[in-house]
């Protein structure tokens, strides 16, 4: 019998992925009564007219004003897909259901190779472990002395900026993507770095960092993906995780994840080296993390790796969220004067009453600007939609009735395991049923009116104000914890700092002609 050689192995593993394929791609279930719009393509499905979107949400946006809340779309190979924006259905899929429902193997594998054994990427009890130790590393971040380090960082922000004289009232009244890159730059640096890690990037001072330019090129390859990187995250979603690993095909974008992941857990472990060796008593992130790592008790103890892995996850993730936001927030304030005169008065009303240090309970005192951190994540979500798989047979309930090809109405609908799902935020966040028929629009007031109690009474969808921004993950109860006490330090800081026109000695923040109004009839 002769050999089994190269070309018989390529032939077999050929002959497993098609069959595998045509097997989901052609089986039956409920997801396929749904009405959805048409694909042109077999082999990508809706995929390519997502990921190949101009603006954010143009496609989908409109399927939902025609289909309703919930639709069914296109997998690869012809696969249904369930896409969401009904609270209740994202509440059941995220939260109620949430280890039922966890990232699809795309996401888990590409999220991996970014950030390791972290407790984003994680699952089961190993999950539950890490969620034990960081709730008690955020609830150290939510002490004064913890909130007194991020004070100092927003200061040194406003001292670098007040440094660039009249460029910074330039880049406010500019592009909102040329405004985020100058946020983006300082606040990553300076909060999460020298406040979390007590790392410096060097780029503040102009100086070249591999990690800040991996950091900045991570997702160069997302944007617009090629039709073959469509096919080979579709087949991570339809084979099994063994075959796909026994592949070990990366790309250029997992060959960029990967480096990203080595890069973040050596500096990390110089981090530690280093903090080790001047005895340092443990105050930033990573000295807390040790903490986890010497551990006697099992059910609280991280290894080495993992402890190095959450460098880079904590970038990424806990932190991406704030920079991201406060660039739309700022952006979104210097064209509202007025605004930006509201969160003024609540900051000297609040200092007035105190000894000039604000606490905790300060910032969170502070209505319109806690209002205006809230509408920033609703109106600008980090990401416009997360994709779940059904990790077993469930059930998936909605809000409102869907409407089937045969003119049925259906309350719920139910899923075989396998099934994915695309929850879409960046819908749900502008969804006029939930927050009113100015859903597209800037208005931090909302949520001061109580107009945003209507469903969140009857289902509540996200950690924080119901916004969907902070659900991505098991874990975003913990984490939105610090990524809010950043925005609430940082906007107070740059709002005291900075004023419109000019006047009283301060720097411009934004154009003194403009104010909410008239910026909105600009839209």
């Amino acid at each position: 019998m002769p050999p089994f050689g190269v070309t018989q192995a390529f032939a077999t593993c050929v002959i497993f992925v098609v069959v595998v394929v045509l097997s989901t791609a052609y089986r039956r279930s409920a997801v396929s009564l749904i009405q959805g719009p048409p694909s042109s393509s077999w082999l990508l499905g809706h995929e390519k007219a997502l990921s190949a979107q101009h603006q954010v949400g143009d496609t989908e946006f409109s399927w939902f004003c025609k289909y309703g809340s919930t639709l069914r779309i296109k997998d690869c190979f012809g696969v249904n897909r369930l896409m969401t924006a009904d609270p209740k259905a994202i509440q059941h899929t995220l939260h109620t259901s949430g280890y039922r429902f966890p990232k699809t193997e795309d996401i888990n594998h590409a999220s991996l190779l970014m950030a390791g054994n972290s407790i984003g990427t994680v699952g089961g009890a190993t999950h539950q472990r890490h969620l034990r130790t960081f709730a008690s590393l955020f609830q150290r971040c939510r002490s004064r002395s913890k909130r007194h380090l991020q004070v100092m960082y927003a200061k040194e922000i406003t001292r670098l900026w007040t440094s660039m004289n009249d460029s910074v009232a330039s880049v406010l009244t500019s592009s909102a993507r040329v405004y985020s890159n100058l946020l983006q730059c300082h606040v990553i640096i300076l909060i999460l770095w020298l406040g979390a890690f007590g790392y410096s990037f060097g780029t503040v001072d102009g100086e070249s960092n591999d990690l800040a330019y991996q950091l900045n090129h991570l997702f160069s390859e997302s944007i617009g993906p090629s039709t073959g990187a469509i096919i080979y995250a579709a087949l991570w979603r339809r084979l099994p995780g063994w075959f796909m690993h026994f592949i070990n095909f990366h790309g250029k974008q997992g060959a960029r994840f990967l480096r990203f992941q080595y890069t973040s857990k050596r500096i990390g472990c110089d981090i530690l080296t280093t903090a080790l060796s001047d005895g340092k008593d443990g105050k930033n992130t990573l000295n807390i993390l040790v903490c986890a790592n010497a551990e006697t008790d099992e059910k609280r103890r991280l290894d080495e790796d993992e402890v190095l892995s959450q460098v880079g996850a904590t970038m990424i993730a806990g932190h991406e969220t704030a920079t991201s936001t406060l660039s739309w927030v700022l952006y979104e304030l210097s064209r509202r004067p007025s605004q930006q005169d509201r969160i003024r008065k609540e900051i000297a009303e609040v200092r007035v009453r105190g000894d000039g240090q604000l606490t905790p309970q300060d910032y969170d005192r502070m209505s319109f600007l806690n209002a205006v951190i809230k509408e920033g994540l609703r109106l600008h979500p980090i990401l416009p939609f997360l994709s779940s798989e059904a990790l077993y047979d469930d059930v998936i309930p909605f809000s409102e009735p869907v409407i089937t090809r045969m003119d049925a109405k259906l309350t719920e609908i139910p899923v075989e395991k396998g099934q994915t799902v695309r929850i879409s935020i960046a819908y749900y966040n502008r969804n006029p049923a939930v927050w009113g028929n100015d859903a597209d629009q800037w208005n931090p007031d909302r949520f001061l009116e109580g107009r945003c109690t209507r469903h969140s009474e009857k289902v509540s969808v996200g950690v924080y104000a119901n916004v969907d921004t902070l659900s991505q993950a098991l874990s975003a109860d913990l984490s939105h914890i610090f990524s809010i006490m950043e925005m609430q330090t940082i906007l107070t800081d740059l709002m005291a700092n900075f004023v419109p026109g000019g006047h009283g000695g301060q720097k411009s923040c934004g154009r003194d002609h403009d104010d909410a109004d008239s910026a909105r009839k600009g839209e």
